[in-house]
């Protein structure tokens, strides 16, 4: 999702790197975060913790064969609980992970406890609610401004149920400030990233892969996979509702499918994904 001289030249500046900083990356995933700090910090180390054993390993193996100067260090453990001494790291950051928590106060008060005072403490997290986006699927669907709404107001009671099953927020980017300034962090900048996520013929472009698996995904596979359902109904919505939902969803995946495979489907979306910036002190 990153603009990589977005990333380099005014993101990084900002978290006060020196060439051997401690970087800790919270819910590290496959390690992307830690692998494109590693440059600007070849000698230091960049720490990956995540719940997950199969990722945490997954990790380590893709860094062993990335050739970078740094020295990384995977743990599993959870962000709630970090198996990391105080104090002891320059830069605390995660991406996408405090929407998913039911306590994200609590990562933040961890990644506290493990920066160095004067050290940064930084969260990269979404807003959903300013998704906007243009698809030649949904546009040959031709829905109605009433439909259009209905979809919306759907969209936006999962995000409600979400919250309500305390399962996480997807609107959480704008209100990471808050909770910093509740941990007592010196919020020091506030940005948005500037990506525009897209697919366009002839689907060429770093990237455009893994997009194209992620449409190919059915819907009621991927409602299943985020437990999209539950949010749903305790969002306020219908089982009938639902199942209206569902059926638009699978006519537009039909359709959208038919585009990729005659090369005429094109996306781009507009997300807010907010970067949060801040102090120990």
């Amino acid at each position: 999702m990153w603009n990589k001289d977005y990333w380099r030249n005014l993101l990084v500046p900002l978290f006060h790197l020196l060439p051997n900083s401690a970087v800790l990356d919270v819910g590290c995933g496959l390690g992307f975060i830690g692998r494109n700090l590693a440059d600007f910090v070849p000698e230091g180390k960049t720490i990956g913790v995540d719940l997950d054993a199969r990722l945490i390993e997954a990790a380590r193996k893709i860094a062993e064969d990335s050739g970078f100067k740094a020295a990384f260090d995977f743990r599993v453990g959870s962000a709630l609980d970090l198996p990391v001494e105080s104090e002891s790291v320059d830069l605390s950051i995660c991406q996408f992970l405090l929407m998913h928590l039911e306590e994200p106060l609590k990562a933040v008060a961890e990644m506290q406890r493990v920066t160095r005072k004067g050290g940064r403490v930084v969260a990269i997290e979404p807003d959903y609610a300013s998704v906007s986006f243009f698809d030649t699927a949904f546009e040959k669907m031709n829905y109605s401004l009433e439909e259009r709404v209905k979809f919306r107001r759907w969209e936006l009671m999962m995000d409600f149920g979400k919250r309500k099953l305390r399962m996480g927020d997807n609107q959480i980017g704008s209100k990471v400030s808050y909770l910093f300034h509740k941990s007592g962090l010196r919020v020091i900048d506030i940005r948005s990233a500037d990506r525009i996520l897209w697919l366009i013929p002839p689907y060429q472009q770093e990237g455009d892969d893994l997009q194209l698996k992620h449409v190919a995904i059915p819907p009621e596979s991927m409602a299943e996979i985020a437990e999209l359902k539950p949010q749903f109904l305790a969002g306020g919505g219908s089982q009938q509702e639902w199942e209206e939902y569902l059926t638009m969803l699978k006519k537009e995946h039909e359709v959208r499918q038919e585009q990729i495979q005659e090369k005429t489907y094109v996306n781009a979306q507009i997300m807010a994904v907010v970067i949060t910036i801040a102090e120990t002190v």
